[in-house]
């Protein structure tokens, strides 16, 4: 019997958590063929990810699919899950498991990003902005961040599909953790730039103190620097228009099409495109 344990980071914050709990049911709703459904976390909220395997077990599981609800291929996704399933492959031997994609750079998370922006005033352009039509504008796209680089490159890549998109001149990226140029480091950049206005925008999937500091830093910001606009933009969020990259990427996995470099998804998934396991 078939069943699917998504997921997802967790949260310090419960709000966050229940975000994403209530994100995940809109894709179960949609997969009603698959009879078992769980949810777990990696960290900071329950239950765990052994604690979800272990539930899909209990109820009859013995084909499982393993779908991160995470937005880049960064060491979560690469090791800590992985790694969480090489343990359940040993508890349960008698089980099969297989392991999807996070939702990677897709054109529906610009467009979602593009009515974060316009959300706080950028003017809607359709289409593709001609350059003369671009306002003297910064966008600073603010990363969770990660050591592994090929995540950080995929955020990059991101922003210039966002410029490609929206009517600014401007388009930087930074970083909360991990790795650089870090929030200082890119708001130093973009107050050097042009622009009067600065939108930054979080590419993050939850509320939580990353966005409380956010928003803390730019009240400080329009406080001392009258010369520019600081805009706090709303995260990214569990948005519904998501809900189809979760809904494909589970289908990847329960139909052995997953996509892509597998060597961005450790040796499991490697292993998962060559057919030697998982199939």
């Amino acid at each position: 019997m078939k069943g699917i344990v998504y997921i997802g980071h967790g949260s310090r914050v419960e709000e966050g958590n229940e975000q994403l709990r209530a994100f995940v049911k809109k894709a179960i709703e949609r997969k009603r063929d698959i009879p078992i459904q769980t949810i777990g976390f990696i960290e900071l909220a329950e239950p765990s990810i052994e604690e979800a395997i272990d539930e899909c077990v209990a109820m009859g599981a013995t084909d499982i699919a393993i779908v991160p609800v995470l937005l880049l291929a960064a060491g979560h996704a690469k090791v800590d899950i992985p790694q969480e399933i090489e343990r359940a492959e040993k508890k349960y031997p008698e089980v099969s498991f297989s392991y999807g994609r996070p939702f990677g750079v897709e054109t529906v998370i610009v467009d979602v990003l593009k009515q974060r922006l316009e959300a706080v005033g950028l003017k809607h352009v359709n289409g593709l902005p001609a350059y003369d039509d671009r306002e003297e504008a910064t966008i600073l796209l603010v990363g969770r961040g990660s050591s592994d680089p090929d995540a950080n490159s995929d955020l990059v890549k991101i922003s210039r599909l966002l410029w490609e998109h929206v009517p600014v001149m401007e388009v930087e990226v930074c970083f909360l953790a991990a790795t650089r140029p870090s929030l200082d480091e890119g708001l130093e950049k973009v107050i050097r730039l042009a622009g009067k206005k600065v939108y930054l925008l979080p590419y993050l999937l939850f509320s939580g103190v990353l966005m409380n500091s956010l928003q803390a830093k730019v009240n400080e910001l329009n406080e001392t620097l009258l010369n520019k606009e600081f805009l706090l933009c709303h995260y990214l969020g569990f948005d519904d228009q998501l809900v189809n990259i979760l809904v494909e990427r589970v289908d990847e996995v329960l139909e052995h099409k997953i996509s892509g470099n597998p060597d961005l998804y450790h040796d499991r998934l490697s292993k998962q495109a060559n057919g030697v396991e998982g199939l």
